[in-house]
C-alpha cells in the first residue's frame, strides 16, 4: 500500500511539473525573433576597470558615480544626455542587467545609439549581465559576445570569470554579482563562498554588492527563494546590495542578529529600476520606501566616512530617497 502511494505521489509531481513546462515553456526556453537591424553597424568596447590606468586613474578619496537597473533599451540618447549634464561630477556608472532586451545584434546597436555624443559614452562602467542577456533554454547561455564588449575584471570565482568580479578604490569595494549564470547549487556555493571572503577582505572600505536578481523580491507575484537562500547571510558583511529585475523601488534595512565577537552593522537592500516596465510593488510593511510607476536612478557619493544614495526620479530629477551612512568606526 505504502509502495502504491508512493508512486502516487511520484506521478503526481511529474504530472505538475509537465503541466507547468508546458504553461511555462516559451517564457521560460523560448527565445523572440531577432529584429532586423537596417542602419550602419557601431562597433564598441566599454571602457571597464579591467583597464590599470583606468583604474590607477580613481585612485582617490572622494568618488561620484550614477547607478542605473534595468533599462531594456528604453532610454533614449536624450535622456542619457540629460543624465550625464545632469551630474557632470561623476567618474564612472553602473548598470544592474538588462540593459538590452534581448542579446541580438538589434538591441546592442540600440543601446549604443542611446550612448552617442553623451558624456557616459566615455566613461568607465561597472556592468553585470541580467537574464535578458542571457540566451533562453534548458541551460541559458552568455554569449561570448557579451563579454567582448564588457572587457570586465577577472578576478572573480572561476566559472563566473569577467561576469562577477569586484573593484577596489580607496574607501570602496564594489562587487558585481551574476545571478542569471547560477544553474548547479555548486555554482551558488561558488559564488556565495567567494562574496563572503570578498567582503571580509574589504577592511574599512564601504561595501556595495551589485546583482539582477534580488535577495528579497519586491514585485508582486515574484520569489527568489535560492537568492535569499544562497546570499542572506553572506550580506550581512556589506553595507549596500543593489539589484534589479523587479522593475521597481524599494529600500529596506536588516538588521542581522548581532554576533557577540563582533559589532553589526545594518545592510540596506535597494531595488531599482531605471526602464519604462513598472510592476506593482509588493505589500510589506518592511519597507523603509517603496516607489513604483516611473524609472528612477542612483546618484552615489563616497567619501572617507561618509557614502551617500540619492534616488531620483529619472523624468524630472525630483529627489525620492536619500540614505547616509557614515564609517564612525573600523568594522
Amino acid at each position: 500500500m505504502r509502495r502504491w502511494i508512493g508512486w502516487i505521489i511520484v506521478l503526481c509531481l511529474l504530472a505538475g511539473g509537465a503541466t507547468t513546462c508546458a504553461i511555462r515553456w516559451e517564457a521560460w526556453f523560448g527565445n523572440p525573433p531577432e529584429p532586423e537591424w537596417t542602419e550602419p553597424i557601431i562597433t564598441h568596447q566599454f571602457k571597464t576597470f579591467n583597464n590599470d590606468s583606468v583604474l590607477r586613474a580613481l585612485q582617490r578619496d572622494t568618488l561620484s558615480f550614477l547607478l542605473l537597473g534595468d533599462i531594456h533599451n528604453s532610454l533614449t540618447n536624450d535622456q542619457m544626455a540629460a543624465l550625464s549634464e545632469r551630474h557632470s561630477d561623476i567618474q564612472f556608472w553602473a548598470q544592474t542587467g538588462d540593459w538590452m532586451e534581448r542579446p541580438y545584434l538589434c538591441y546592442e546597436q540600440m543601446m549604443y545609439q542611446s550612448l552617442l555624443g553623451t558624456r557616459l559614452d566615455s566613461l568607465p562602467i561597472v556592468a553585470i549581465p541580467g537574464n535578458h542577456e542571457y540566451l533562453k533554454g534548458v541551460v541559458k547561455t552568455l554569449p561570448e559576445h557579451w563579454k567582448t564588449i564588457f572587457p570586465n575584471p577577472q578576478n572573480g570565482p572561476a566559472r563566473f570569470v569577467a561576469t562577477t568580479y569586484f573593484v577596489d578604490f580607496p574607501h570602496l569595494r564594489l562587487i558585481a554579482i551574476d545571478t542569471d549564470g547560477l544553474h548547479r547549487m555548486s555554482d551558488y556555493t561558488q559564488v556565495a563562498f567567494w562574496l563572503k571572503k570578498t567582503l571580509r577582505e574589504a577592511g574599512d572600505k564601504f561595501t556595495i554588492v551589485m546583482m539582477h536578481h534580488p535577495v528579497y523580491s519586491t514585485a508582486k507575484g515574484r520569489q527568489n527563494p535560492l537568492m535569499w537562500l544562497t546570499f542572506y547571510g553572506a550580506m550581512r558583511e556589506a553595507d549596500v546590495v543593489f539589484s534589479g529585475h523587479d522593475h521597481n523601488y524599494a529600500r529596506r534595512t536588516e538588521y542581522y542578529k548581532e554576533r557577540f565577537w563582533k559589532k553589526e552593522e545594518p545592510t540596506v537592500f535597494i531595488a531599482t529600476n531605471a526602464s519604462k516596465k513598472n510592476y506593482p510593488i509588493k505589500e510589506n510593511t518592511r519597507y523603509d520606501y517603496s516607489f513604483s510607476g516611473e524609472p528612477v536612478y542612483e546618484h552615489i557619493s563616497i567619501q572617507p566616512n561618509l557614502l551617500r544614495i540619492s534616488t531620483y526620479q529619472l523624468s524630472s530629477e525630483k529627489l525620492l530617497d536619500e540614505v547616509l551612512i557614515h564609517r564612525l568606526s573600523t568594522r
